[in-house]
């Protein structure tokens, strides 16, 4: 099996790092890459092993981290801000939780900045097919419980459907961006095989959101690297949709939007009613159920969040909250899109760069109908994205 896998994916299993410290950390990265998407509990424990031990290092070495770097000033003005929407919190003792459940979390992307800037090329490759691989058996085990009648939408074997379409999509877009870079994919056989995989396990989710931001990056990478590809993957997709009794029934939802808006337009009617109120820094984490003034109108009692990713940071850490939410956003396509050119001649970054860029626009679009900062598993891969974006471009900037 092992031969297998390296003869496909040109994957080096000889990684030599001197330091057992750092030996520790880099197959915890690997494991935590690997067993994301199957299984919350261990992700989690790697999680806080990785902070813990990367943090240790830092301060071990005594490392300076510059937060004048791209996209790092955003980021930690972003934790500064919902740090204060937490002590100024409507409901305190809810909000506090935020502490333990997202903020210590958000420690991780300094770990990452930290160790991917160390990894040469082919470690990063390795990471990122680490990635495919199990993007790949997460998609095949969700279509076939699928077509086997165990479930009506595809789930992995541990997140739900909402969090494997998003996790599917985001890796779709990588490998789609990454099609003609030979030291990703060697055979175009096998990349077609894998978007496929990875396609099936998309529309199977039935969720809509990932189907219209998977086809608007492969219309808008497809124009630019992959014409001949787009028309066969838009048509791939059509006769799915169109073939499928259930796949056809969730596309006609999508067309007829307005009348399928699962509870959207109730959450987002009572969120313009207090729109005005706690304007600066919100009501709050984890306040939606004591805020919400519809809830009654709700068909689904669960709901727990704003369903809008830009909405619920602003009702949570108001205007200065969104602020930094998108100064971080446009920090990422200002420096990604202008180092882009300047690594033109360097085709493994720029290759990587326009991947990562592709990647991450999958989760600004899903915003616009959920979110991923409170999903255990999105916001890892999230951060993952992040870290490596900002290295690209902090490493293309000395440079240039």
């Amino acid at each position: 099996m092992q031969n297998f896998v390296q003869k496909i994916m040109k994957i080096d299993l000889g990684y030599k790092i001197n330091n057992k410290f750092d030996l520790i950390i880099w197959w915890s990265i690997v494991t935590l890459l690997g067993i994301l998407i199957f299984s919350t509990a261990v992700g989690q424990a790697l999680l806080i092993l990785l902070i813990l031990l990367g943090l240790f290092k830092i301060i071990k070495e005594e490392k300076a981290f510059s937060i004048k770097r791209p996209i790092v000033l955003p980021f930690v003005v972003f934790i500064g801000i919902r740090v204060l929407s937490i002590i100024f919190s409507e409901y305190p003792s809810l909000s506090v939780y935020s502490l333990n459940k997202e903020i210590f979390f958000y420690l991780i992307v300094f770990v990452f900045l930290t160790e991917l800037s160390k990894y040469d090329e082919e470690k990063i490759r390795f990471l990122i097919r680490i990635l495919i691989i199990a993007a790949i058996i997460a998609s095949i085990i969700g279509t076939a419980k699928v077509l086997l009648g165990n479930v009506e939408r595809a789930t992995s074997t541990t997140s739900g459907y909402s969090t494997l379409g998003m996790f599917l999509s985001v890796i779709f877009s990588i490998v789609f961006t990454l099609g003609r870079n030979k030291e990703f994919f060697p055979s175009r056989t096998w990349w077609l095989v894998i978007l496929f995989l990875l396609l099936s396990g998309i529309l199977f989710t039935f969720n809509r959101s990932n189907w219209i931001t998977i086809v608007i990056i492969i219309f808008i990478i497809g124009l630019f690297k992959e014409r001949i590809i787009l028309g066969v993957l838009l048509i791939i997709f059509a006769l799915m949709i169109f073939l499928i009794p259930n796949l056809s029934e969730r596309f006609n939802e999508i067309i007829h939007f307005p009348q399928h808006l699962s509870d959207r337009d109730v959450i987002w009617q009572g969120a313009l009613m207090i729109s005005d109120q706690h304007f600066i820094l919100g009501f709050g984490t984890r306040t939606f159920k004591e805020i919400f003034p519809l809830y009654q109108q709700l068909v689904d009692k669960e709901v727990g969040g704003w369903h809008n990713e830009y909405l619920q940071v602003y009702m949570e850490s108001g205007i200065l909250g969104l602020l930094a939410f998108l100064w971080l956003m446009f920090s990422i396509y200002y420096w990604g899109i202008k180092t882009l050119k300047h690594s033109a001649t360097e085709k493994f970054k720029f290759d990587l760069k326009l991947a990562v860029l592709a990647g991450l626009s999958i989760f600004y679009l899903n915003s616009l109908s959920g979110g991923f900062l409170l999903d255990p598993i999105s916001k890892v891969l999230f951060f993952f994205l992040l870290a490596m974006a900002s290295n690209l471009i902090g490493s293309q900037n000395k440079t240039t």
